[in-house]
């Protein structure tokens, strides 16, 4: 359940204490509207703008003197809708404002922990938890806000402690047992966290998405070999996913095994063909380069195409190649790319051509490439003065 539909949930819970006096009661005693009550119908409903523009009728600064307010309700409603608005000093004042009017329910300390976790004060979260008491533990998002107050104070073991607690609690909700995988991962302790891992995708749905936010969490802290275990199971089990490729395919790269990667990604451009250009970089990176030229002619946009193939065929040393692709390239607009031009003047100084070279050369104004056109003016020099010397 995402955190907007607890939040929810929660706003309707406490409002049902405060929605004491219906407001067909109001009209029969008086034509005039009970704006708390309005409010509150208002907040129940969802619609926070329309009950903070009924409680705007009401001067808080009358709370001394006014007995006809409810002013329990009045601060309560007002900080849900604050909450719920993202204005959170506010909701947290009018939360205190509620406690110190006599407002009793222990949910109004909830309310008080979400404000406070929004604002990042997480000792207060942890306080207002404990003031809520044991009548909300039966609410799992407690137990979660409860567990990432205690780990972003960096009370790291009564965070797991909290998680392991709330599992006993509530052995059917797997998340209790997700979230600590993430947590032994970001400890750095890769080999436990793989362990809870596989205990927790064993006996939960295995989503996709599990297997990958897993082996993904594991790459980034380098732990390849355990994030591969979780990647190749999932491509196994979900064959053709585009997200499990990708992944993996990242993973195999980081680990220093381009090959692998450009396998990967060549086989699910069968599926996706918009990856032929990464698949054809990593084969390329994998020194395997007629088969990447192959990938490449794969790519359905001609001008990352073209762009792509230039490299190629320099790598190759197809120099030939490069500068008879000049046209296409002049076609495509694509000689504004000073890296392109620069690519035609090597592949020209390369054929001997040093006026087609030269002609590239004059349009570099990058820096780097300006200063890349100076050599290779030099070079074409040298030759010029010692023909033997290019030969």
């Amino acid at each position: 359940m995402s955190a907007v539909a607890v939040k929810r949930i929660l706003s309707t819970l406490l409002l049902l204490f405060v929605i004491v006096t219906p407001l067909r009661a109001a009209e029969d005693k008086s034509s005039e509207v009970n704006y708390v009550d309005l409010a509150s119908v208002l907040a129940g409903d969802g619609e926070y703008a329309r009950a903070e523009a009924a409680l705007a009728h009401i001067d808080p600064g009358t709370e001394t003197e006014d007995d006809n307010v409810d002013w329990i309700k009045y601060h309560t409603v007002r900080g849900i809708v604050a909450l719920n608005q993202e204005q959170l000093p506010l909701a947290i004042e009018s939360f205190d404002a509620a406690i110190a009017a006599g407002q009793a329910d222990p949910l109004i300390h909830l309310y008080r922990a979400q404000a406070f976790y929004g604002l990042e004060r997480f000792e207060d979260v942890l306080s207002a938890l404990s003031a809520a008491g044991d009548s909300v533990e039966a609410l799992t998002s407690t137990w979660i806000m409860r567990a990432q107050a205690q780990w972003m104070l960096k009370h790291h073991q009564d965070a797991l402690d909290t998680l392991a607690e709330a599992g006993r609690r509530f052995p059917e909700n797997s998340q209790f047992e997700r979230r600590p995988v993430f947590y032994l991962i970001e400890l750095g302790l890769n080999a436990e966290a793989a362990e809870v891992g596989r205990h927790y995708l064993g006996r939960s749905e295995g989503k996709v998405e599990d297997y990958v936010a897993i082996g993904t969490a594991l790459r980034r802290t380098r732990a390849y070999d355990g994030a591969l275990g979780f990647l190749e199971k999932a491509r196994l089990m979900f064959p053709g996913n585009g997200m499990v490729a990708r992944a993996l395919a990242q993973t195999w790269a980081e680990k220093g095994n381009p090959l692998a990667a450009a396998e990967i990604l060549a086989q699910q451009a069968e599926l996706e063909p918009e990856l032929f250009p990464e698949a054809a970089e990593l084969m390329r990176r994998a020194g395997h380069l007629s088969r990447a030229l192959t990938l490449n002619a794969r790519i359905a946009d001609s001008a990352k195409k073209m762009k792509q193939r230039v490299g190629l065929l320099l790598a190759m040393r197809r120099y030939e190649e490069v500068a008879s692709l000049e046209p296409a390239l002049a076609r495509a607009r694509l000689l504004d790319d000073e890296s392109l031009r620069y690519a035609l003047a090597y592949a020209y100084y390369q054929g001997g051509k040093f006026d087609d070279a030269e002609r590239n050369l004059k349009a570099l104004k990058q820096p780097e490439l300006f200063r890349k056109a100076t050599e290779l003016r030099r070079l074409m020099q040298d030759c010029a003065d010692n023909r033997w010397t290019c030969s």
